[in-house]
C-alpha cells in the first residue's frame, strides 16, 4: 500500500478535465488554460491539494504505519515530506495572470 501511494504521488494524478478541449483546439491544450482560472478564482488552488493530501496521510495514519521493508520505510518518508515540499513550491508560485477566452462561458474568466 504504502509503495501504491507512493508510486501514485510520483507520476501526478492526472484530473480527468486534462483532456477536456474547444472545438478546433487539441486535446490537453485547455487544460493549462482551465487549471490557471481555477486558481485565479480560488476554486481549486494548490493549497487545496496539499490540505488533501496532508489530510490523507493524517487520516490514514501514515507516520504510525510500523513493520514496514526499506522500500516501505523510504516510501512513507517521501509521502510525509511531500506536504512541506509540496507547500514550499506553492508559496514561491505567483498567481496565473493570464486570461483566457472560454468558448462555452460569456465573459473572460
Amino acid at each position: 500500500m504504502m509503495t501504491s501511494f507512493e508510486e501514485m504521488m510520483r507520476r501526478k494524478i492526472v484530473m480527468p478535465a486534462h483532456f477536456m478541449r474547444q472545438s478546433g483546439d487539441k486535446v490537453g491544450e485547455l487544460w493549462s488554460h482551465f487549471s490557471d482560472a481555477a486558481q485565479r478564482t480560488k476554486v481549486y488552488t494548490e493549497q487545496d491539494y496539499i490540505t488533501i493530501l496532508s489530510s490523507l496521510i493524517k487520516d490514514w495514519k501514515i507516520d504510525k504505519i510500523a513493520d514496514l521493508n526499506e522500500v516501505g520505510e523510504k516510501a512513507r518518508d517521501y509521502l510525509m515530506a511531500l506536504p512541506g515540499r509540496l507547500q514550499r513550491i506553492t508559496d514561491r508560485m505567483q498567481e496565473p495572470e493570464k486570461e483566457f477566452q472560454f468558448k462555452w462561458i460569456g465573459p473572460t474568466i
